[in-house]
């Protein structure tokens, strides 16, 4: 017989009791596995990619080289260990959370690492008004920065100056002129001509740890200008006191460019083997990289000659703007191969796909001569969740065998002219205690298809108040705000039955706009869905009390800055993603708060309503998960405690497995899991029951189909039930009671 994989869910009585007082704590979860399209993800809760910046470095204590990812849109490090990959060559990479905290707070704009002082372990180099730069202190697998310049200052032709690097470019940091000192190439405040930042300190001390700057080369190092795409010019001459000898030649903005910005990307790699230094170049309204060949000699007095406009040659990099581009060896070979993103901070006109925005090129050449092929535009994000922007998840029963499943919304990706986004589905197969995941479709009830929608965010709540879970979907439809309740039409427990052509269209709240985030619970608990917006510009929410009906919803604003919070007092949070539920079984609620900013605060739930928010934790311990957050909780493991999911701008999901200690407020009983009670399993005719308790059982199809009368049960005997006219079928065997959770377990008839 072929094996066949059941899911086993019950509960018993055990009078546990514990102290009052536990600490809210969540701590990353790598565990839930991920099937997509019948592969499973290495990497599924990393949180997305969009606009990435690449550097390798010993995270661990082992001897390979471990990988940093800087995201720009989110200001969001990840970071990687590598392992060996399944295939057997080479290496793959996986997540590794736990790292992240030990990198500084408040990073922006651009993330390399380099070591500057020759010890052996890679320094990090970053923006702020300028260039910061910390020293690497790890040791034994424990990672730690320390700052040692902020900001970075340079000796300029008239006197010493911070070391100028726009927040919108990535500059060049390596030796460029081979004397065993790193040296820092960049653009100056006009955008047009390279600055080379020459670092003196082997020319004046003989060693090579300093961090003395120089702009030496004149004014235009490299003798050459550019001003928009491709209009490079070549042969220019000047001299330090900022005259150029030669008239510069006009160039013209390029026919249907996008809006110009000043923007320049840069990276230093010889690629034809000639011995000169290459530069790689992105433009901030360019879809392109260019090649920029040197004629030597790696110095100061360096000459570039001409240019390709695309690069590679085969398969070359191309982007909807800003492409910048990394050289780090991320598949273990030794060489090091090229990776591509665009260095962008929003998806400016909707145009980038953000499911694959990291190009890895194979170095297929050396280090000396590379040969760059193309291998994937989706490095690292092929063994992630990543929807693109802004992924919504909720967390809900949908086929009702008693394990939590998964929808998540997104920003949109490109359909034609239009930006559409819908509903990924997921089902849970795995257990109670260890959930699975399985992507069941991307488009959910047909919403891509059907409507214009983008923006999409789901969330699950009891709206009628009979026991089913009823779906809120909140999206953008035309540029305005737009509101659907998808009314439950299944039986208690049963797989839900949701129908788009009878979705209603709930009212949209006085001044709510695109942006903002909507959470039904009851506020003020007289038996009716209330509102809770999130303001996107303001940073305040606003409570919405419900004085119609459940269904026919009339939301009139109560207040502005509930819970107390005004916008001075967290304006920097911006729209805040509400969830009310009880964190640690004290039977009081609690309201996560995630924030645009990353941040993610634990509230006590104002009792009465009109008081102000007590914090409760700020949780420290998981630093920045992302921006643009979006939050949904279920008890995802079985410890009847809620755990978190958040998804944010990036278009992923981070896990979060709840850790606090559970409060007992009763002497009553708990519920937790015991033994299967039904069996054999799979059978192929007769199945017997050993109820844990009283009451009375019931088969369901899979789709909340009553395939069988019920019949009561005894606890301690056993009975047996003649499956044999029933189809060769997953079915859903529930044990209810008035006065219990229901039990359910997959049973499985197999002739």
């Amino acid at each position: 017989m072929k094996k066949a994989f059941t899911l086993l869910f019950c509960f018993t009585a055990l009078g546990v009791f514990a102290q009052s007082g536990g600490k809210i704590s969540f701590r990353y979860d790598q565990t839930p596995m991920v099937t997509v399209n019948g592969r499973t993800l290495l990497n599924p809760w990393t949180g997305g990619l969009n606009s990435t910046q690449y550097s390798t470095m010993r995270l661990n204590d082992d001897t390979r080289e471990d990988l940093v990812v800087f995201d720009r849109m989110t200001s969001k490090v990840s970071t990687f260990v590598a392992i060996d990959n399944p295939t057997g060559t080479g290496t793959s990479w996986r997540y590794a959370p736990e790292y992240e905290a030990a990198f500084p707070a408040k990073l922006a704009s651009w993330l390399l690492l380099v070591d500057y002082d020759q010890d052996g372990r890679k320094d990090l180099f970053t923006y702020r008004s300028g260039v910061r730069i910390f020293h690497n202190d790890s040791q034994n697998g424990q990672v730690k920065f320390t700052v040692v310049a902020d900001p970075v200052q340079t000796e300029g032709f008239s006197g010493r100056f911070s070391l100028f690097v726009s927040s919108t470019d990535i500059p060049a940091i390596t030796d460029f002129d081979d004397d065993g000192d790193i040296d820092i190439i960049t653009f100056d405040s006009g955008g047009n001509v390279v600055a080379y930042q020459q670092n003196m300190s082997v020319e004046r001390t003989g060693k090579k740890d300093g961090l003395d700057f120089k702009r030496t080369g004149g004014f235009c190092w490299g003798h050459f200008q550019k001003e928009y795409c491709n209009d490079f010019v070549f042969g220019i001459q000047c001299d330090q006191d900022l005259s150029i000898t030669e008239p510069k030649i006009a160039s013209k903005n390029p026919s249907g460019a996008r809006p110009m910005h000043v923007g320049n990307t840069l990276t230093v790699i010889d690629t034809d083997g000639d011995g000169n230094k290459d530069l790689l170049f992105g433009f901030v309204s360019c879809e392109n990289v260019a090649r920029l060949r040197s004629a030597g000699p790696n110095t100061a007095k360096v000459d570039y000659t001409s240019y390709d406009s695309l690069y590679p040659a085969q398969n070359p990099i191309a982007f909807p703007a800003f492409p910048a581009t990394f050289w780090e060896d991320v598949d273990g070979d030794g060489n090091k191969d090229l990776l591509a993103s665009p260095n962008v901070s929003l998806n400016d006109g909707l145009v980038f796909d953000f499911r694959a925005s990291g190009w890895f090129y194979k170095n297929k050449g050396t280090n000396q001569k590379p040969d760059f092929q193309l291998v994937q535009k989706d490095f690292l994000q092929n063994d992630m969740l990543d929807l693109g922007e802004r992924a919504a998840p909720a967390l809900a029963d949908l086929d009702g065998d008693g394990d939590m499943d998964m929808l998540v919304g997104y920003g949109g990706v490109g359909v034609g002219k239009d930006y559409r986004a819908g509903l990924w589905q997921f089902e849970n197969k795995g257990t109670l205690q260890n959930p699975a995941f399985v992507l069941v479709t991307t488009d959910y009830l047909g919403l891509n298809k059907s409507l214009a929608m983008s923006n999409t965010v789901p969330s699950f709540t009891d709206v009628d108040n009979n026991g089913s879970m009823d779906l809120v979907l909140t999206s953008a439809i035309a540029g305005d705000v737009d509101i659907r309740l998808f009314i439950n039409s299944a039986a208690k427990g049963a797989a839900v039955q949701y129908d788009l052509t009878k979705a209603v269209r709930w009212p949209t709240p006085d001044k709510m706009i695109v942006g903002d985030l909507l959470t039904i619970t009851d506020v003020d608990h007289d038996g009716k869905p209330d509102a809770l917006i999130g303001r996107d510009k303001f940073g305040t929410i606003f409570y919405f009390r419900n004085t119609g009906t459940a269904t026919n919803p009339v939301l009139q604003l109560q207040n502005q800055t509930f819970g107390g919070i005004v916008t001075d007092d967290y304006i920097y949070a911006q729209a805040r993603s509400l969830v009310v539920v009880d964190l640690n079984g004290d039977q009081k609620n609690e309201l996560i708060a995630a924030a645009d900013n990353g941040t993610v605060y634990v509230y006590q739930f104002p009792d009465p309503i009109n008081q102000s928010f007590v914090l409760l934790d700020s949780l420290p311990s998981i630093g920045t998960p992302g921006s643009r957050l979006i939050a949904a909780t279920a008890d995802l493991d079985g410890d009847q405690l809620p755990d978190l999911m958040l998804g944010s701008a990036s278009g992923g999901l981070r896990y979060l497995k709840n850790t606090s200690q559970r409060i007992i407020t009763s002497t009553g009983p708990i519920e937790e899991p015991i033994g299967p009670w039904a069996f054999p399993n799979p059978t192929d005719r007769y199945l017997t029951i050993r109820a844990p308790h009283d009451g009375r059982i019931e088969l369901l199809s899979i789709s909340g189909q009553r395939m069988l009368e019920d019949q009561s049960v005894q606890a301690g005997v056993e009975t047996t039930i003649d499956l044999g006219n029933l189809p060769d079928a997953t079915y859903l065997l529930r044990l209810l009671s008035d006065s219990r959770t229901p039990l359910v377990q997959k049973v499985v008839v197999w002739k």
